[in-house]
């Protein structure tokens, strides 16, 4: 019993070790009763991915000294973390200026769709009043883009070294979208649309033909929320 009591610690803390920093501490405390859902090794998956990143930062990086720029950065980058662990996304990792995230992993979230565009939506609202303390030079914002499929999630390496992450096209077609938003534009593409259509404003954009995709994609601006109409009850 000892032995098993040690190894079920064991599974705990290794658990522990992989999400703490990248999911919120609900998600943390879902897996450890199910310890099994993080092996080594990826399955297939519904997952919606998200990708934000800062768009200026470049031109900004010619004009600061390196150690104002990374304060600049970290002060971006935390808040676009603070607002993923909050809808409970997992924050798969930091690519320089910008950030991935997945939703409807390491558990399952059945409106995982509408997580990551509420999650997207308010990071668009909150770096506009995060910035608005910063000098005119360094207010920046976030070009993001969101799409929903099937992809590889697991760990990723080797039993010393792992990542968890997700693998595929699905992956690949999010950065794309994020690749191609403008300055503080939100895109999603059609198969996240259809999940969240009745309760999200849009603007259709034209046609995108991405790297690595012969068919053009299907892409809408996310613009807001929808107000549900509701029926005065005291007349």
């Amino acid at each position: 019993l000892e032995r098993e009591r040690r190894v079920e610690e064991r599974e705990k803390q290794r658990v522990r070790n992989t999400f703490e920093r990248y999911v919120a501490p609900t998600v943390v405390e879902g897996l450890l009763a199910h310890p099994d859902r993080v092996a080594l090794g990826g399955e297939r998956q519904l997952v919606t991915v998200m990708f934000a990143d800062i768009h200026g930062f470049t031109g900004l990086s010619e004009r600061l000294a390196p150690e104002e720029l990374v304060k600049v950065l970290n002060g971006y980058l935390s808040l676009a973390a603070q607002i993923i662990l909050r809808y409970e996304g997992t924050l798969d990792k930091f690519l320089g200026d910008g950030v991935m995230a997945l939703f409807n992993v390491p558990l399952p979230q059945s409106d995982h769709a509408m997580r990551a565009t509420n999650a997207a939506l308010a990071l668009q609202a909150e770096v506009a009043r995060f910035a608005k303390q910063l000098p005119k030079s360094q207010r920046l914002t976030f070009r993001m883009g969101l799409h929903t499929g099937d992809a590889v999630v697991g760990n990723i390496g080797t039993n010393d070294l792992m990542n968890y992450t997700a693998i595929g096209d699905t992956v690949n077609l999010s950065k794309r979208l994020q690749e191609n938003a403008g300055d503080g534009q939100i895109l999603i593409s059609r198969q996240t649309y259809d999940w969240v259509a009745d309760q999200v404003c849009v603007q259709p954009k034209e046609l995108l033909t991405v790297k690595g995709r012969r068919t053009p994609v299907e892409v809408f601006e996310l613009t807001g929320l929808r107000m549900l109409n509701t029926e005065d009850k005291s007349a």
